[in-house]
């Protein structure tokens, strides 16, 4: 190993010349070098002097504070706050990072498309493709959507007037047909935006499956009355007849050892008692 030639330092703080030793020289080096300046084995195991086990016994003698078991006010008046807007969606938690072998969720589908998570072969996939019905079409443009109607479809101008009163539910046609010479002065379609809208919606408030209905005629609802020869023997003689009421009588009560009944009428609401 090579060493200084001149090994004697001078000292400022003692004043003094120093004469290195071989060992102080060979620190030097090695500080110079970037080396470790010890000689013993850097790969030696560590050896932990604080223990990192919790003591049962504590070292003092003081009890605990009362505030180290009681849980903060502070913090459950925090807490309820960060409840209380993750509830609203002011918040959103955190949700763990997926793999990125695995494939992202679709944001969009298709609404009428078949879905692809069960079994086709499952009973509730083969009802539900059974009683899907499909999407509803658009209804086809006719005369009065063309670019030069016939004459027959334009409104004259007491029409036009009358269309302005009516309510948009109860007018005919969303529009008032007009005639132009050629296609290239046909001016752009202003309500498209409205009409792509009002598709949306039809695709996504339409039933996705047939309900069954149960048709009832209302007139298998009313009971049958009785055919008059079931009522037969009808009474022919008149034997007794009991005069009092003035009214058509509605009710007959008799009494259960049959010597007496009372009746009612409607004619100034009365009932009386007679004497079988």
């Amino acid at each position: 190993m090579h060493y200084f030639n001149r090994k004697t330092v001078h000292d400022k703080s003692t004043g003094q010349d120093v004469v290195l030793s071989n060992e102080d020289v060979d620190l030097i080096m090695r500080l110079q070098q970037g080396k470790l300046t010890g000689q013993g084995d850097p790969y030696e195991p560590y050896e932990d002097v604080f223990s990192g086990e919790v003591m049962k016994t504590s070292l003092v003698t003081r009890p605990p504070h009362k505030r180290s078991f009681i849980p903060s006010l502070l913090e459950k008046e925090k807490v309820g706050k960060l409840v209380h807007a993750i509830k609203m969606g002011w918040i959103k938690p955190w949700k763990p990072q997926t793999d990125s072998t695995e494939e992202p969720e679709p944001q969009f589908y298709a609404l009428w498309e078949k879905e692809k998570t069960e079994d086709p072969q499952s009973k509730s996939a083969r009802a539900r493709e059974r009683n899907a019905t499909k999407a509803p079409k658009m209804k086809l443009p006719g005369h009065a959507e063309s670019y030069n109607p016939p004459p027959e479809y334009l409104l004259t101008d007491e029409e036009k007037k009358k269309r302005l009163e009516q309510d948009p539910e109860d007018r005919t046609l969303d529009f008032v047909p007009r005639s132009y010479p050629s296609m290239r002065l046909t001016p752009s379609w202003m309500p498209l935006a409205r009409e792509r809208l009002d598709r949306c919606l039809d695709l996504y408030l339409c039933p996705r499956k047939t309900v069954l209905k149960v048709h009832v005629n209302p007139e298998d609802l009313i009971p049958k009355l009785p055919k008059p020869k079931d009522l037969m023997p009808f009474p022919t003689v008149q034997a007794i007849i009991y005069r009092g009421h003035t009214g058509i009588v509605r009710g007959i009560s008799v009494h259960p050892d049959g010597q007496f009944f009372a009746s009612g009428t409607d004619y100034f609401p009365c009932i009386r008692s007679f004497c079988a």
